[in-house]
């Protein structure tokens, strides 16, 4: 049977960036595994089951990095659950695929659970991660208005706005420190202002105002007591305990990137890991320099 899946682009330029967002990841490593054995690295000796144990540790995605798409074209490909892609996207439990898909995404190919119709089937991927989705979007617009409050910005650009969105996933992010470019952040939003914008229109709405004057500024019934309850689980968790906003945020994003990292050093081999480290910290420096 053809493994039922959605194909999520997430980033495209010099290397194209996909997630697959699969039903049965031991029935789709396994498909792969026959189809695609060189994008593994000695992982793939071990078979589909303990890749796809592998994959479910933190932050449930499995990556094949430095794959060619074509001759003139390199692409990373990510391998997660539908159930662990709609937890993150909802709960923020890791903030890694959630965090990805705060960004203007265009979903590819969908393949239904079922070839029933739609409403008579609940497990509809494109339904059930479409429905997280939004979750996610409302939840990134809450955070980064909450934020930009906290720090007296009454009013506040787009570009402000949509940079702490997109940040909002490198917050605590161990590899911004060394081996990411100063600039991601800017270099995401930028040539996608308007892209952001569109995204971000109707879970701003109940959020901010937009003024006359094309900035954006907090509505006053938003505060992080009065929409604690609309805060991901997991963040609430952690300022439940006494976490600020950011700190909670950064708690989560820290411990899931350690651990994807670690995880990225078996999935990707250790030659894959070195040249993709070495363009990642070539990216960093040259970014230093300009």
């Amino acid at each position: 049977n053809r493994p039922k899946f959605v194909l999520i682009l997430i980033m495209q330029g010099k290397m194209l960036d996909l997630v697959f967002a699969v039903d049965d990841p031991v029935q789709w490593h396994t498909l792969n595994l026959r189809m695609n054995p060189a994008h593994y690295s000695g992982l793939r000796w071990l078979g589909p089951n303990p890749i796809a144990a592998i994959q479910r540790y933190p932050a449930a995605v499995y990556y094949n990095t430095l794959v060619k798409a074509d001759s003139q074209t390199m692409m990373k490909y990510g391998v997660v659950s539908v159930e662990d892609l709609c937890d993150d996207l909802v709960n923020w439990r890791w903030l890694y695929a959630s965090g990805r898909l705060h960004k203007p995404v265009v979903i590819l190919e969908g393949d239904a659970v079922s070839d029933r119709d739609e409403e008579e089937d609940p497990d509809n991927h494109i339904r059930r991660i479409q429905s997280a989705l939004t979750a996610n979007l409302k939840s990134a617009s809450l955070c980064s208005v909450l934020l930009l409050s906290s720090c007296d910005a009454h009013v506040f650009t787009a570009y402000e706005l949509f940079t702490t969105v997109a940040g909002l996933s490198y917050k605590g992010d161990f590899r911004m420190l060394i081996g990411e470019d100063k600039r991601k952040v800017d270099n995401i939003v930028k040539p996608l202002l308007k892209q952001f914008e569109e995204l971000y229109s109707a879970p701003l709405q109940s959020i901010a105002e937009k003024t006359p004057d094309g900035l954006y500024r907090k509505r006053d019934r938003v505060t992080l007591e009065t929409c604690f309850d609309q805060l991901p689980l997991c963040v609430r968790e952690r300022v439940t305990s006494g976490a600020t906003l950011q700190s909670a945020i950064s708690s989560i994003v820290m411990s899931s990137s350690i651990r994807q990292s670690l995880k990225g050093i078996l999935t990707a081999g250790v030659k894959k890991t070195i040249v993709y480290s070495a363009e990642k910290i070539a990216k960093m420096l040259k970014s230093m320099r300009t």
